[in-house]
């Protein structure tokens, strides 16, 4: 993973930091499966991203929220903490 630099100051570096690190991570991951359930903060260990204040998490909660109001994730709010889906009928699936 290419270290992000100043990530605050610019948002498309969040969404790449879900994007390239998180979710690919999280697919390869998935050792043939067809869905890989997932929390923000994960995403961030995915990423090999260590810094995770509230702040990002909540970027990366809105970044995963945009994606599943798209239709590319599902949310899983059963549990006490709310879970991603991405299955592998989504386009974001490797």
């Amino acid at each position: 993973m290419t270290q992000i630099t100043n990530i605050y100051a610019d948002f498309k570096k969040i969404e790449e930091l879900v994007a390239r690190g998180g979710l690919w991570v999280a697919v390869k991951y998935a050792r043939g499966g067809t869905c890989v359930s997932f929390t923000p903060k994960k995403v961030l260990e995915y990423a090999e991203f260590n810094d995770a204040i509230p702040v990002v998490l909540t970027l990366v909660k809105h970044v995963l929220k945009q994606l599943s109001d798209s239709g590319y994730l599902q949310v899983d709010s059963s549990r006490s903490v709310v879970r991603y889906r991405l299955c592998k009928d989504s386009r974001l699936w490797g």
